[in-house]
C-alpha cells in the first residue's frame, strides 16, 4: 500500500542525502501525526560523523530533496520530521484498498504449516480450536509473501490413549453406540476418559494398555477391527468441524503411516553408530548441545513420538517436497522440539534428506480452575463451544431482524459464532495463554470479532444506499476523522508485513479492532451521504476503502467479511 511504497521513495532520499544504507531504512512513524508522516531518528549516526543528533537533523532538512507527495520536512530535535500532501496521500491509500488482491507468484520450494494434530478417538477441545486458528491464519500470513504452503494435519492414530479408549469401548461401555456425528464426537471423548481414570493409579492396568499398544502394532484381529471403526467414526467427525470451520487440509498424515518408518530408521541409526543403546532402548546423546539423551526407541521395540517425528521429517522432504516444516504446537513441547530439530540438523549434515522443521510455540486455552484434561474429562469441547456461541447469536440475529426468513437468519447466526469463535482464539497472543471464561466466549460486543463485521456490513450498507462511489476527482479532507481514518488505513500493509514475519495473527486482529474503531468514530461525526458533493465523494471513498481493507485483514484470520447482520 501507499504508506510502504512512501517509505521506500524518503529511504532512497536520504541515502542520495548521504546517509548511510544501514541508517536510512530507520524510519519510524510518530506517535501523533501533527509530528509528522514518518520520522527519522539522526541518533545512530552521531558517533560516526560526531556531531550532536540535532545539528545532524538541522543539516539533512536543509539538504535533502524530497520524493513526490511530500510537502516538507521539519528538523524537530534529534529527529527529521516528514509530512506528506494530505490529498495525493488519500488518493494512493484508497486506491490501493480498493485494488483486488494479486496473489503473489509463489518462490522457491513450499513450505508445510503443520497444524491441528487433533488425536482421533479423543475429544476434540478449545485447546485444538485454538490451534487450528492459528495455523490457518499463519499459512495465510506465509502466502502473502509470496510462499508456496502446504496445509499439513499430522494426527495420531496410535498410542496409549488408543489402547484406553478401546478398552473402554470393549470392557467399560454399556450403553447404545451413538449414529449422530456430533454425539459420536462426544461419546468417543467420553470413552478416552472413562479408559484413563480406570487405569489411574492401577498399576496391572496400566501394563495392559501398554500390552495393548503393542498387540495393535502386531495386528491383533480384534484390537485391529475395532481401532479401525473408532478412528473411522473419529476422522469423519474431525472432517465436519475442518469443514464447519472453513478449513482444507492438504494432507492429513496419520502416525501409523509413520510408525513403522520411524522404528526402522530408529534401527538404522543404530547400526550407523549415531543412536546408542541403553538399557535395550535407543536415544541420541545430546548432551553435548545442552539437551539430555533424546529417547528415539522404546525397549521393546515400540516407536515414540521421536522415531515417528524423525519419519515424517524424511517423508515431508521426499515425498511433499518441502524445504521447510513450520509446526504448530503447545509450548510445553518446547524442549522435545529442540531435542528433535537438533537431531535432524546433524542428521542433515550428515545426508540433507529430512525437511528442516520449526517449532511455532504457543500457550495454552485453560479453565478459570486451572488447566483442563482430556484425560480427567473436564475439558471444553468445540461442539460445546459452538452451540453456545451460536444460540446466542441465534437469539440476537431473530430478535434483530423480525422481518428475515429461518434461512437468512440461521445463516446470519452461524456466520457471527464463527467470528466469535475464530476471532476470540486469534486476538491474543499466541505467547500468552487463554483463561477461558464464557462470558467473553459468548460476548458480541467490545472488543470482538462481531463489532468488526458489524462495521463492515454498516460501510456496505452506506455503499449500498449511495450506489457505486465514483473516484473522486478532488480529495477534500477537512475534518481531523477523517484523517485519522486514512492514517489507520495507511498502516494495514505495515501491520500485514509484522504479523507475517513474527507469525502473529493477533496483530491483524488489533489492527482490525483499530480498523472498526475508526471508521465508526468517523461515521459518527461527519455526515456522509448527506455532504457537499466534493465531501461526499471523497467521505464515501474513505467507507469503500474501509470495507475492502476489512475484507482483506479478515480473510487472513479466515473470516469470511460479512455484507449483513
Amino acid at each position: 500500500m501507499a504508506k510502504a511504497q512512501m517509505q521506500k521513495a524518503l529511504i532512497a532520499a536520504l541515502e542520495k542525502a548521504g546517509v548511510a544504507k544501514e541508517h536510512a531504512k530507520n524510519i519510524e512513524t510518530p506517535p501523533k501525526r501533527e509530528m509528522g508522516d514518518f520520522a527519522f531518528p539522526c541518533f545512530a549516526m552521531a558517533k560516526e560523523l560526531k556531531k550532536s543528533p540535532i545539528e545532524i537533523a538541522k543539516e539533512l532538512c536543509a539538504k535533502i530533496k524530497l520524493p513526490k507527495g511530500f510537502t516538507h520536512a521539519q528538523a524537530k530535535g534529534p529527529y527529521l520530521n516528514f509530512f506528506v500532501d494530505d490529498s495525493a496521500y488519500a488518493q494512493e491509500i484508497m486506491a490501493a484498498a480498493i485494488e483486488k488482491e494479486k496473489k503473489k507468484p509463489a518462490k522457491g520450494k513450499p513450505i508445510i504449516v503443520e497444524y491441528c494434530q487433533a488425536n482421533p478417538l479423543k475429544s476434540f477441545h478449545i485447546g485444538h480450536v485454538r490451534n487450528i486458528c492459528l495455523g490457518e491464519s499463519i499459512a495465510r500470513l506465509f502466502e502473502t509473501r509470496g510462499k508456496k504452503v502446504i496445509r499439513a494435519n499430522y494426527e495420531g492414530d496410535v498410542g496409549p490413549h488408543v489402547s484406553k479408549t478401546i478398552f473402554a469401548y470393549q470392557k467399560l461401555w454399556k450403553g447404545k453406540e451413538p449414529t449422530d456425528i456430533k454425539e459420536i464426537g462426544q461419546w468417543l471423548g467420553e470413552l478416552y476418559a472413562l479408559g484413563a481414570q480406570a487405569v489411574k493409579g492401577d498399576e496391572e492396568l496400566e501394563q495392559k494398555m501398554r500390552d495393548m499398544v503393542v498387540a495393535l502394532e502386531r495386528k491383533d484381529k480384534k484390537l485391529v477391527a475395532d481401532w479401525k471403526k473408532l478412528r473411522k467414526q473419529s476422522l469423519e467427525y474431525f472432517d465436519s468441524i475442518y469443514m464447519e470451520l472453513g478449513i482444507k487440509f492438504d494432507r492429513i498424515i496419520l502416525e501409523s503411516e509413520v510408525e513403522k518408518d520411524g522404528i526402522e530408521i530408529a534401527k538404522k541409526l543404530h547400526a550407523q553408530g549415531f543412536a546408542k543403546k541403553d538399557e535395550g532402548a535407543l536415544l541420541v546423546d545430546l548432551t553435548e548441545y545442552g539437551l539430555e539423551k533424546f529417547l528415539v526407541l522404546k525397549s521393546d521395540g515400540a516407536a515414540l513420538y521421536s522415531s515417528k517425528d524423525i519419519a515424517l521429517a524424511k517423508m515431508k522432504k521426499k515425498e511433499m517436497g518441502a524445504q521447510k516444516s513450520y509446526n504448530v504446537v503447545g509450548s510445553e513441547q518446547k524442549f522435545y522440539f529442540q531435542q528433535l530439530i537438533k537431531t535432524l540438523e546433524l542428521l542433515n549434515a550428515k545426508k540433507p534428506e529430512y525437511c528442516e522443521t520449526e517449532h511455532v510455540p504457543y500457550e495454552l486455552v485453560k479453565a478459570e480452575g486451572g488447566k483442563m484434561s482430556s484425560r480427567e474429562g473436564n475439558v471444553i469441547t468445540y461442539a460445546e463451544l459452538y452451540d453456545r456461541v451460536y444460540e446466542k447469536t441465534l437469539a440476537e440475529t431473530a430478535q434483530r431482524h423480525a422481518d428475515w426468513d429461518a434461512k437468512r437468519i440461521i445463516k446470519a447466526a452461524n456466520a457471527i459464532a464463527l467470528t466469535a469463535i475464530k476471532f476470540g482464539m486469534l486476538a491474543q497472543d499466541k505467547n500468552k495463554s487463554i483463561i477461558f471464561n464464557w462470558d467473553r466466549a459468548t460476548s458480541l460486543e467490545g472488543e470482538t470479532g462481531p463489532f468488526v463485521q458489524y462495521s463492515h456490513a454498516r460501510a456496505l450498507s452506506i455503499l449500498e444506499k449511495a450506489g457505486v462511489p465514483k473516484k473522486p476527482k478532488k480529495i477534500v479532507l477537512g475534518h481531523a476523522k477523517e484523517k485519522e481514518l486514512l492514517a489507520v488505513l495507511g498502516s494495514f500493509e505495515d501491520v500485514e508485513i509484522e504479523a507475517a514475519n513474527n507469525l502473529s495473527p493477533h496483530k491483524i486482529c488489533h489492527y482490525c479492532l483499530e480498523l472498526a474503531s475508526a471508521f465508526n468514530s468517523f461515521y459518527q461525526e461527519c455526515q456522509v451521504l448527506n455532504a457537499q458533493p466534493e465531501i461526499r465523494e471523497t467521505r464515501l471513498a474513505l467507507v469503500n476503502a474501509c470495507a475492502k481493507t476489512l475484507e482483506k485483514a479478515l480473510k487472513l484470520l479466515n473470516i469470511d467479511a460479512m455484507a449483513e447482520m
